[in-house]
């Protein structure tokens, strides 16, 4: 949709025009203004694409109006309409950048075709193709960003197909197979230099990852970001030519027939470089760092739960506490670590609450709950971590619907606060789903109730506001929405637009009017809104093909 100003210091013409469009098939929001302070006024409020404006105007004619529109909004395509042949005006427009100019003399179809050149004018300059060009060069410049938003979402433990790594591991420029085993590395930063500055972590950190680079990018390709707690990461897959492919290329008959296990040579490799990069930190950075790595390549669905491994690592190290260099095969996982790190994601439950995304929701709580299993006590270990965890996600969603009191049958806030209250997993979990069922019914049912109340809000002004401005931005403002917005809920909710409400509306106070009073027609006329009886008795009959007369006539 093309946002079209019509502004000109006669009303009629105004007034004709804006209907003229609005009952169009053009693809246009219309907006009306009756001097060159009020368009602008609008146009501090709204993006406007074209201006269709009088030149000759008191205090701001439409030269100088066009000049502040531009400084707004610089894409504005304007057209001047004059009831004079000048060169100068035309040539003075021109040069202001406008399309075309029309004289008021030419006729509605000479406005039209301006109208419509504007329209093609845009759209030629926004073409398919631009946008995604300056999408592709937006996206170059914030891909080192957006890699490590995804990534940092796979270490979180976001679901991911293969299908759907590849297409982003393409799309984000990660240098790595999405289908092949991948080797990860972490370091944490354990003293820095007395004399940091602000502002130099980072500058370590990428340090930290060139002399990284320098030791592994023979052999590996690999991808570096930062994650929390300023943890820095490597993942790694080893090149076609490496001897290191064997590794987690998964060939049977080498791992079998080989004299030396591959995977054990890559981890010996991956120890020995680490120690190399650890000691360049010390030597040339001044930085006490400890690194991890995993003992053996892994698939990527299991990306999240040996990140927490190896993160786990850096408060279970052998006794140093700094400078540490350790891989995940001296302590293999527990059954509940395994658990725990399938309820990592834990904490995008609150997050598929808050976007309504119940299907997500659900397959979420299913899983973390079915990873709880069936604990023998409820007050140690994962059960009384996942119950409060639970807990803080669902208050803040609850209070925000006034929902902590009783709801079917449950006395929530007792349940809620305390697991004692729960005799099993089963039944605290089940509690939980029945508060989410809670939760997403009152979400629906609040939309549907607010979207009514501007409704009717909308419908009441009309009433009271009938022979006023009705126009789209004003009905917008009384709502607090913006216009475009307004226009897609209103018919959304009603199936008809407002504009088509407001003119049934105005039609049949006129019908009433009509029949049951003496006024005449150009008081009905201004009763309704229309202060020309022209322009009031053309709508009437366009809308109920009879003039009002012949309307008044047709009830003796």
């Amino acid at each position: 949709m093309y946002r079209l100003l019509i502004v000109d210091d006669e009303p009629i013409i105004v007034e004709g025009l804006s209907e003229l469009f609005s009952q169009s098939d053009y693809p246009l929001e219309v907006y009306q203004a009756f001097d060159g302070l009020e368009a602008l006024a609008v146009a501090r409020k709204l993006r406007i694409d074209i201006l269709l404006t009088d030149i000759e105007m008191p205090e701001m004619n439409g030269i100088e109006l066009q000049k502040e529109v531009l400084r707004l909004w610089p894409r504005c395509k304007s057209i001047f309409l004059t009831g004079y042949n000048e060169f100068g005006y035309i040539q003075s427009s021109i040069r202001g950048g406008a399309i075309d100019y029309v004289l008021k003399t030419e006729g509605d179809d000479s406005i039209v075709a301006s109208v419509k050149k504007a329209i093609r004018v845009i759209a030629e300059e926004v073409t398919y193709e631009g946008l995604i060009e300056s999408a592709r060069s937006s996206l170059k410049l914030a891909l080192p960003a957006l890699r490590k938003e995804y990534l940092t979402g796979l270490l979180e433990g976001e679901a991911s197909s293969s299908a759907t790594r590849r297409e982003r591991f393409a799309q984000f420029e990660v240098p790595l197979d999405s289908d092949l085993p991948v080797v990860m590395a972490v370091a944490r930063i354990d003293r820095w230099r007395e004399d940091k500055a602000v502002g130099d972590k980072m500058l370590f950190a990428y340090s930290i990852n060139n002399i990284f680079d320098e030791f592994v990018a023979l052999e590996f390709h690999l991808t570096y970001f930062r994650g929390n707690h300023e943890r820095l990461i490597w993942l790694l897959q080893p090149k076609a030519e490496s001897v290191y492919r064997q590794a987690i290329v998964g060939n049977a008959q080498l791992r079998t027939g080989a004299e030396v296990d591959p995977e054990a040579r890559l981890h010996a490799y991956l120890l020995g470089m680490l120690e190399s990069v650890q000691d360049a930190c010390s030597r040339y950075l001044k930085l006490a760092c400890s690194f991890v790595v995993s003992s053996e390549p892994f698939e990527w669905d299991i990306l999240s739960s040996k990140y927490e491994r190896l993160s786990q690592l850096f408060g279970r190290g052998l006794g140093l506490g700094s400078q540490m260099l350790l891989s995940d095969d001296r302590a293999k996982e527990s059954g509940e670590e395994k658990a725990r790190s399938k309820v990592k994601r834990i904490r995008m439950l609150d997050q598929y609450l808050m976007q309504k995304e119940r299907a997500k929701f659900e397959q979420l709580f299913d899983e973390i709950t079915e990873a709880v299993g069936e604990p023998a006590t409820l007050d140690t270990g994962l059960p009384l971590e996942v119950f409060y965890e639970l807990s803080a996600i669902f208050i803040p969603h609850l209070n925000r619907f006034e929902a902590l009191g009783d709801a079917r049958g449950h006395a929530i806030p007792g349940k809620l606060f305390s697991i004692r209250e729960h005799r099993s997993w089963r039944e605290a979990s089940g509690f939980f789903r029945e508060l989410a069922e809670l939760l997403f019914e009152r979400m629906e049912g609040g939309n549907e109730q607010e979207t009514s109340e501007v409704v009717e809000q909308l419908h009441q002004y009309v009433e009271e506001q009938i022979d006023g401005d009705l126009s789209l931005n004003r009905l917008a403002e009384h709502v607090y929405l913006t216009p475009f917005y307004l226009s897609r809920l209103y018919k959304q909710k009603t199936g008809h637009t407002i504009s088509d409400y407001i003119t049934g509306r105005r039609v049949e106070i006129a019908k009433r009017m009509l029949g049951e009073s003496n006024l005449k027609i150009h008081e009905i006329g201004m009763r309704i809104g229309y202060d020309s009886a022209s322009y009031f008795t053309r709508f009437f009959k366009k809308t109920t093909s009879l003039t009002p007369q012949e309307y008044r006539d047709s009830l003796k």
